[in-house]
């Protein structure tokens, strides 16, 4: 801020800076972030920290994210990372790198010599997976640094920063724990808008961090007065208070006017005239008068330089100002230092200017065609310079060539875009290999001689964008790949965007049908003898056949891919073919053809020694089959290697996938404490990756969790607002209602259930929550005694009977189908075939180890019989009352242990109890006790249930008694022989 360094006020922030890193220190990693417009003084501050942090043996590194768009991908990073090794040892350094050192060298192969890295990374088909892997590499080199020696880590400017230098800023404040480590961030809070990808940043690294923002003001007038004592002891207090009215105290105001009064001053000339001088209107006008003052060589050197960007090396302003010696471009550099324009960098030959609007003054004020032909030598000198290998100034060089325009090589300048491109997709950088693409085709003219080039431009832009989350794009930018494919009559670039255009659907979870079409397409346009392009296309028809609803046609093409497949030596397309037809969950009627497949598959992976494979491909969805079969001891095994594989490979989808699964089997076994303990670690484990989706299995497996528990109203509020945003037409229906129906209430359970029984409940989906949609209005129906919909559900769910019912994939599980489908035929009074479909749940419920099912299916199938009435059945109900008692008390069922011992109430010394005008056998249960002038109050202790619950049965015995009011109702109970009799 100061001429001589000397560092003045920001106390406030510096107490807390500096508590933050003590904390660090300690072990208590966190984020502190400075803020405010240029010129206030947010990077001065942060140097005062960098050397408070030396005092304290804290290594302190500093990132600064570049203003111009020339740098490579993760550039701060790069430069802590650099800095890093620079200052160790080889044996310290192979200890602290450890597996990130071929990571380290992808990202800086400048490095390849110094890390001794004699392998590559490994190749990652997987987009997702691959950038995991990487930045779990530099998350693990940084927490060993960190317990080597306490980090402060700086870097300034984030609103300049690149999307996935932000995106490892994201992760590696998400892996801290308990390290020694302390973030530094500054940027310019007025350039941060929503849109702005720091503004996710942000937000993100609340959720995972110890987080503080300071918003940096101007000086006080006291601060004042010490900054121009500073720079001139004799100046007087009148002058200091001069200079902070006109500047407010804004330091770079303050420097430029001081300055300016230095320098001005000769003989004769009175300090308050000076002071009186008026403050520049705006922060460059201030540096103008500075740059005023330099001589002309002095000048036109700093202006070549400001080309180059914020920083600039000797040896190449030296190439482009081939007319001056060293000794010239020297002086002039020790001339801009001595006014402090620009700084020497640690490392030899590198400066920077002071301040990026220095830079951005003495380019803004260059003519656009001079800057163009200053770009252009630039390019050319970087080409000479980096001639054995241009790797680590691609991006520089796509960005001199762009900008030079017409004045250079626009060839030169796609190609150089391109190569930048692929090198930062080998980065895991997608969102800038997605910029550098899109520079690509933008400068290719338009026209066929190039619809060959564009389309493979267009290709790596949509793969780019769906590998860095953009589908929505990559769906737009697959369907103009195809459109050059189709003018050039190119059957493998069809092929190619017909493939990513798919990948891109599943992605997004949209209905498949416009990618049938393309594919099918490819598929028509591909030669018969091209058996790996058809295998790859087939594949990927399957999978959009299925998200089209279309299993039939799936299965048809699902064995065309896996025959075609079998002949190629190829194990990966094989095991890829057989697993396309795996995401069909919900169709049941594919089940058997799913489990022989990923069996397959599972044998394939072993004979290949490719354990990996099964992760992403398989494992996830096998589980769900393996619990739909009933087959829980498989689906744990599966579910138990994912997680150790997971586990391994530092793999947070897999791990949270298999956490999930493990959670379900929990629930469906009785082991709620496990449960809700797995389901919280996935929960955890999710949100790395996917926050929405990870939140999204967390409720509806807490959900399911409290319900056995009988402790949803304490999760009630939670539980509307989740239930609120959990499917595409805003609320999730089905849930809504089963919601509403343990909290009894009636009325809104009765309102949400007749609109979604619309026209056959035909509006409901076949997609991965169908299956829980089901199961829940089955429920539903059955609780509100509705026989008219019962036949359709019954109908609905009957291709599942002999199956257990899950959610997704492995989200939940909700026990044998036979149960509902039991509840369904009850309310029909189908007897026989409600005892049938009882009798078996219970059976499959014991054998797949669903305690708490088979404790609801006891209760449901004593409910059935004493309604039922038959000559054997009370004792057969008393009996299975006591069996569900018994198991919902021993498993902590509260729920189910009140309806038991409510229902065993009511059988307990009574007669059968009659059905007359539909009312359920509550309900009659409720109309004697009205009949005998209880209130509800009083009913509903009797009953163990709420007032509203009571109410809500009482509106429905009007209406089926056709009673005006309680006397009615009575007199309707006396009638048909429905009191108990004295």
């Amino acid at each position: 801020m100061e001429h001589d360094r000397s560092f003045i006020g920001r106390q406030r922030e510096l107490d807390a800076l500096q508590a933050a890193l003590a904390r660090a220190v300690a072990g208590q990693p966190g984020v502190v972030l400075l803020t405010g417009e240029p010129g206030i003084g947010k990077t001065r501050t942060a140097q005062e920290m960098v050397a408070h942090a030396g005092r304290l043996n804290v290594l302190a590194l500093w990132g600064r994210c570049p203003e111009e768009p020339g740098a490579p991908p993760y550039w701060p990073w790069l430069q802590m990372i650099r800095r890093y090794i620079s200052l160790q040892d080889e044996n310290v350094l192979g200890a602290m790198l450890g597996s990130a050192a071929a990571y380290v060298a992808a990202l800086d192969p400048e490095q390849l010599g110094r890390l001794g890295v004699d392998r590559p990374v490994p190749p990652e088909s997987d987009a997702a997976k691959a950038r995991f892997r990487f930045f779990d590499a530099i998350a693990g080199f940084w927490r060993r640094a960190a317990a080597r020696q306490p980090l402060l880590l700086v870097i300034d400017d984030l609103h300049r920063a690149d999307v996935p230098s932000l995106r490892l800023l994201e992760f590696i404040m998400a892996e801290t724990e308990t390290s020694r480590l302390m973030l530094l961030g500054t940027y310019r809070d007025a350039e941060v808008t929503r849109q702005h990808p720091l503004s996710d940043t942000l937000a993100e690294l609340h959720r995972h961090a110890a987080v503080q923002r300071f918003l940096l003001g101007g000086f006080s007038p006291a601060e004042t007065a010490r900054f121009v004592a500073t720079a001139d002891a004799a100046a007087s207090s009148e002058l200091a208070a001069a200079l902070h009215e006109q500047t407010e105290g804004h330091p770079l105001f303050l420097a430029e006017l001081v300055l300016d009064r230095n320098q001005l001053r000769v003989p004769g000339v009175s300090t308050a005239r000076t002071g009186s001088r008026a403050v520049p209107k705006g922060v460059r006008e201030a540096i103008g008068v500075r740059l005023n003052r330099l001589s002309p060589s002095c000048l036109r050197v700093l202006q070549h330089a400001a080309v180059f960007g914020r920083e600039f090396r000797l040896e190449l302003l030296q190439r482009v100002l081939a007319d001056l010696t060293e000794d010239d471009c020297l002086a002039a550099l020790t001339e801009a230092r001595a006014v402090s324009l620009i700084d020497a960098l640690a490392e030899p030959g590198g400066y920077q200017f002071a301040h990026a609007l220095v830079r951005d003054t003495l380019y803004d004020e260059l003519p656009a065609a001079q800057r163009a032909r200053w770009h252009q030598r630039i390019g050319q000198a970087l080409e000479m310079q980096y001639q054995d290998d241009l790797t680590p100034c691609l991006s520089a060089l796509a960005h001199h060539y762009q900008a030079a325009g017409t004045a250079g090589d626009v060839s030169k300048a796609i190609d150089y875009a391109t190569r930048a491109a692929e090198r930062a997709a080998a980065m895991q950088a997608h969102e800038e290999a997605s910029r550098h693409y899109q520079r690509a085709c933008d400068l290719l003219p338009v026209g066929p001689v190039t619809d060959a080039q564009r389309c493979r431009l267009l290709l790596g832009l949509g793969n780019a964008q769906n590998s860095a989350g953009a589908s929505e794009l990559a769906l737009a930018t697959f369907t103009n790949a195809a459109g050059c494919a189709r003018r050039l009559g190119d059957a493998s670039l069809l092929a190619r965007a017909a493939i990513g255009f798919g990948d891109a659907q599943w992605r997004l979870g949209s209905e498949g049908s416009p990618a049938v079409v393309l594919i099918r397409e490819a598929l028509a346009r591909v030669a018969p003898a091209d058996v790996r392009a058809r295998t790859a296309l087939l594949t990927a028809l399957c999978q959009a056949l299925l998200f089209s609803n279309q299993p039939d046609a799936a299965e048809t093409v699902f064995r065309q891919a896996v025959a075609l497949a079998r002949e190629l030596d190829d194990p990966l397309m094989l095991f890829r073919a057989l697993c396309a037809i795996l995401p069909g969950r919900w169709f049941p009627d594919r089940l058997a053809l799913r489990i022989e497949a990923a069996r397959e598959a599972t044998e394939l992976v072993q004979r290949a020694g490719h354990p990996e494979w099964l992760t992403p491909y398989l494992s996830g969805w096998h589980t769900g089959d393996l619990m739909e079969s009933g087959d829980t001891v498989a689906a744990t095994a599966t579910a138990s290697f994912h997680l150790v594989s997971g586990e391994t490979m530092r793999e947070p989808f897999n791990q949270a996938v298999a956490l999930a699964a493990l959670a379900m089997i929990a629930t469906h076994e009785g082991r709620f404490a496990e449960a809700e303990a797995l389901a919280v670690q996935a929960l955890r484990c999710g949100q790395r990756f996917d926050h929405a989706n990870a939140a999204g299995i967390f409720g509806v497996q807490m959900f399911t969790l409290r319900r056995h528990q009988g402790r949803l109203g304490e999760l009630a509020p939670v539980l509307r607002q989740f239930l609120g945003k959990t499917s595409p037409s805003g609320t999730w229906h089905p849930g809504l209602a089963v919601l509403h129906c343990e909290l009894g209430a009636r009325d809104d359970a009765r309102a949400v259930f007749d609109k979604l029984a619309a026209s056959g409940f035909a509006a409901m989906p076949h997609d991965a929550i169908r299956i829980a949609s089901l199961a829940y209005l089955a429920e539903v129906c059955a609780w509100l005694g509705d026989t008219v919909r019962a036949a359709t559900l019954f109908d609905l769910l009957l291709p599942y009977a002999g199956r257990n019912l899950v959610f997704g994939a492995h989200t939940a599980s909700f026990g044998a189908a036979a149960r509902l489908l039991g509840m369904l035929a009850t309310t029909l009074q189908r007897w026989d075939v409600a005892q049938q479909q009882f009798e078996f749940a219970m059976q499959f419920d014991q054998r797949s180890g669903g305690r708490p099912w088979l404790a609801h299916s006891h209760h449901a199938y004593a409910a059935m019989l004493l309604r039922r009435g038959g000559s054997a059945d009370r004792e057969r109900a008393l009996s299975l009352l006591e069996a569900a008692l018994a198991e919902a008390r021993q498993l902590g069922m509260a729920a189910l242990e009140q309806a038991v011992l409510s229902t065993q109430a009511d059988a307990a010394g009574a007669a059968p109890l009659p059905s007359v005008a539909g009312l359920s056998p509550r309900e009659v249960q409720v109309l004697r006790l009205v009949a005998a002038g209880k209130t509800n109050q009083e009913i509903a202790t009797t009953l163990f249930r709420s007032q509203n619950t009571v109410a809500n049965h009482v509106r429905n015995i009007l209406g089926k008694t056709q009673a005006a009011n309680r006397t009615e109702a009575s007199a309707f109970a006396l009638r048909h022989g429905l009191l108990k009799p004295e």
